[in-house]
């Protein structure tokens, strides 16, 4: 049917310039709505693929952004826990200090007593030569280092009276416990002051012998018939009071605990870097996989990996305990020098992270500068062509009015 049809040449052009700007406007209103210039292939084939190519890459480096933040927070879980490691390890350096002062502070007192013995009554406690006991009597004490002491027990000569010559000689010291503690008057019984658990009767005493160099006290001469008179034993028997005891080695013991827990728990979605199991951290870096940042773990338990004595039984000497704070101020510089390795380990990461991170905006940004639509522009083309379609109609109109003349001759 359109064979039948005849156009003048005006008119075809006419309606061939208005199909163009019908296009040519229905493009204009897409590029408005969609806010894109390209939207498909058709529209410009090399802008829309190497828009989708930068992209593409920029939403691949997207998805190794949330890799890297995982692996800050695995290294900032680690820091904590060497943080909280150090702090115990100085804990451990106090308490060998606090062992070694009390073994320097170490006694051996020397009782001298009959197990079970009552003590002395007050009137030998005032005059010892009341009754076996006879002026002119010895009382003679040596050890293994500080050379023999001699006593000579006057006449009516009271116990404090020899306590306080024993005191006045280097390498001895004395005195005398009561039954309660204190006097002779109290009418309370203690035991508690009593040597080697002998409870004393109320208003009784014993004698106490002390060696200063921690050494058991040996007797000779008339010194046997003395001490058993006046209800002690003649053989040394040695009671230790402070040094490194049970509370210093429980304390240590403790502590290695607390260290071996808190490296376990310095974990973070179970990533664990220090403690030994050789779990090394690998962190991607480009959507190619190459170059990764590898933060290899270590070991910080307390005997293995920070090389600290298993217990503190060895501190029976100031020699012993020094060996040990010693490997306690190595462990402190293993601590430090692993967090600095960390450290470095998370700087480089987190540079990483904010090159990617800028990298992803340029990649967005040059995508979108191939495809997007500028909307003042596409506004004015918008404007223009409905002028110009308008004016087409015209046009057209213009162009139809000679047909027109012909129908009015069969008028």
């Amino acid at each position: 049917m359109s064979g039948t049809i005849t156009l003048t040449a005006a008119m075809r052009a006419n309606l061939l310039s208005l199909q163009n700007t019908a296009n040519e406007l229905g493009t204009t209103q897409l590029a408005l709505s969609t806010g894109n210039k390209v939207n498909s292939a058709l529209d410009n084939p090399v802008n829309y693929f190497a828009s989708q190519a930068l992209s593409t890459r920029a939403s691949a480096l997207s998805s190794l952004l949330d890799g890297m933040g995982q692996a800050i927070q695995t290294i900032q879980a680690v820091n904590q826990g060497i943080t909280s490691i150090t702090s115990l390890v100085h804990q451990l350096t106090s308490v060998a200090n606090t062992a070694k002062t009390d073994l320097t502070q170490t006694t051996s007192v020397n009782t001298l007593e009959t197990a079970g013995s009552s003590g002395m009554s007050s009137s030998l406690v005032a005059n010892l030569t009341s009754g076996s006991i006879t002026g002119g009597s010895t009382l003679n004490l040596t050890d293994g280092t500080n050379p023999q002491a001699t006593f000579t027990i006057a006449s009516g000569e009271t116990l404090q009276g020899l306590v306080d010559a024993i005191n006045q000689t280097t390498g001895f010291s004395a005195s005398i416990i009561y039954g309660d503690g204190k006097t002779l008057s109290s009418a309370s019984v203690n035991t508690a002051g009593a040597p080697n658990g002998a409870t004393l009767a109320v208003g009784s005493a014993y004698l106490n012998i002390v060696s200063t160099d921690g050494q058991a006290i040996s007797t000779t001469g008339s010194t046997a018939n003395v001490l058993k008179y006046i209800g002690l034993g003649a053989t040394s028997q040695v009671v230790k009071t402070g040094g490194s005891d049970a509370t210093d080695i429980a304390s240590y013991a403790n502590i290695l605990t607390q260290i071996d827990q808190t490296i376990t728990d310095s974990n973070y979605q179970g990533n664990n870097l220090i403690d030994g199991k050789g779990n090394n951290l690998t962190v991607q870096v480009n959507e190619l996989s190459t170059n990764p940042i590898t933060v290899k773990s270590v070991d910080l338990t307390a005997v293995s990996g920070l090389g600290l004595d298993a217990n503190a039984s060895t501190w029976t000497s100031s020699t012993n305990i020094d060996t040990s704070i010693s490997k306690i101020n190595a462990a402190i510089t293993t601590l430090q020098t692993q967090a600095t390795s960390f450290a470095n380990s998370l700087s480089l990461i987190q540079n990483r992270q904010d090159f990617t991170t800028n990298l992803i905006n340029t990649l967005q940004n040059g995508s979108s500068s191939l495809v997007i639509a500028d909307k003042n522009q596409e506004g004015a083309n918008m404007l223009a062509l409905q002028t110009q379609q308008q004016l087409g109609i015209e046009a057209l109109s213009l162009s139809s009015q000679a047909n027109q003349s012909v129908l009015r001759l069969f008028a």
